[in-house]
């Protein structure tokens, strides 16, 4: 048996992987080598990221490779929620599909050990393709261990939109993820990352016990028509216990994640920056933490007011990209590879987006029926199209799936209420694809058809 302490840093990872090595050589078991680096990675870089205390990592060879992963933090991990386009959220599904078992062990107010075991058979291929995809395995679950403190205070969030916060949830993860690695680099960058990481998942944690206890979505929608949107989850009200001490957390959480959208605008991390409704939320939620630990009466949330208005018209995407499927109804000119022009130029009713969710091409006729001039829809957020009631929705899923990969909606035909103009509403058919532009960067496109009305000739 070997152990080695390592920081809460970015090269622990590695100085793990050439101990585990090392270990396996001289047992003569480097027949486990790969499965065993690769699950020793994820959990050591899973303390790093969310435990930020010292981390001890041990290996045991006793038929089986035993590694266990010990930090100080009382939070238990969780297997994300990932759809197969998504970048980050695979760790613990990595764990469970390629050891033999894994497990926490020794979970209590000073922190708790995470271990896996492999090398008592090989797995073919097929095996751990099925491993992968399976559903059935236990999840690592659990909120933060131990009795909440009796000097806690409570905060409540009122009205939470559930669905925009877990969007915005895996959001601030994928964001606060890429500023660790990018602090790493950049030492003249100072924030308080752990301080922004407990306030996440205290924010997290809290909301996930609220959405527990509500009827599953699913469940809802079970009577729904074909091609209908699923209902959007109801409001809840979330109540926060935050420890004594611990308040200016929230407030050094906005302070990294706005510093993260920043880098996001300007290119420097993988992540996309999130849209207004995204930011709203966020800073609403740490703001009413802050407020109401300094003796000031919830705020019930209202959403974002303006969340439609004009903007400054961002240039076109031009060239090719991935080729269209069909759309709702043929259209004579045919799509074919992206090109902003063709949509202008269609017959039918098309509009593309941007990945930053604003209008780059309206095609004319369906500008007409929604009572726009194009050069005003031109430049808009989408959201000008959505109206308010579907909006913290819409916003929710398009996060999501700039996050996860997630694509719930998109190539599936769906009737759905589309908003003109003067806020009267018009029941449409709706096909949503994806495309690319030249630098490879999203376009989305939107077939929007009325169901009841006759098309501009």
């Amino acid at each position: 048996m070997r152990s080695v302490t390592l920081p809460a840093d970015p090269g622990s990872p590695a100085r793990a992987r050439q101990m585990l090595r090392q270990v396996l050589a001289d047992a003569d078991r480097l027949d486990c080598l790969d499965a065993a680096e690769l699950a020793c990675t994820e959990l050591v870089t899973n303390a790093v990221l969310h435990a930020h205390t010292v981390i001890e990592v041990t290996v045991e060879v006793a038929g089986a490779v035993r590694v266990c992963v010990r930090d100080g933090s009382r939070a238990l991990p969780r297997r994300g929620s990932r759809d197969s386009d998504a970048t980050t959220g695979r760790g613990l599904a990595l764990v469970a599909a390629l050891t033999d078992q894994y497990g926490v062990a020794d979970a209590g107010p000073a922190g708790k050990t995470v271990w896996f075991t492999v090398g008592r058979r090989e797995r073919t291929e097929d095996e751990l393709l099925d491993a992968w995809a399976a559903t059935g395995w236990e999840p690592l679950t659990g909120e933060p261990l131990g009795e909440p403190s009796t000097a806690a205070r409570t905060v409540r969030l009122l009205g939470l939109p559930s669905a925009l916060w877990l969007a915005a949830g895996e959001h601030h993860d994928a964001l606060l993820r890429e500023l660790f690695l990018y602090l790493a680099r950049h030492r003249d960058v100072h924030l308080d990352t752990v301080a922004a990481d407990r306030a996440r998942f205290a924010l997290s944690g809290a909301v996930a016990a609220a959405v527990e206890g509500q009827p599953p979505v699913a469940a809802r929608s079970a009577d729904r028509g074909r091609g209908e949107l699923p209902p959007a989850p109801e409001p809840i009200d979330v109540e926060l216990q935050v420890p004594p001490g611990t308040g200016r957390d929230f407030t050094l959480m906005q302070d990294a994640l706005d510093t993260a959208e920043r880098l996001a605008s300007a290119g420097d991390l993988l992540a996309r920056p999130g849209l207004p409704e995204i930011v709203a939320v966020r800073d609403w939620a740490c703001e009413q933490v802050v407020a109401q630990l300094a003796g000031i009466a919830p705020v019930r949330w209202t959403g974002v007011v303006d969340g439609s208005g004009a903007v400054q018209r961002p240039p076109h995407p031009t060239g090719r990209g991935a080729q269209q499927g069909p759309p709702v109804a043929p259209d004579p000119t045919g799509l074919g590879p992206f090109d902003p022009a063709t949509v202008a130029g269609s017959a039918r009713g098309v509009a593309a987006a941007d990945d930053a969710g604003r209008l780059t091409a309206v095609s004319p006729g369906l500008a007409r029926v929604l009572g726009w001039r194009v050069d005003d829809l031109v430049g808009r957020r989408i959201v000008a199209l959505i109206p308010p009631r579907l909006r913290d929705a819409h916003v929710a899923g398009f996060t999501r799936h700039q996050s996860t990969g997630e694509t719930r909606v998109l190539g599936e035909p769906l009737t759905v209420p589309v908003l003109r103009a003067d806020g009267s509403e018009v029941s449409c058919r709706l096909l949503l694809e994806r495309s690319e532009d030249r630098r490879a960067r999203p376009v989305y496109l939107a077939w929007i058809e009325p169901v009841d009305e006759r098309w501009p000739s």
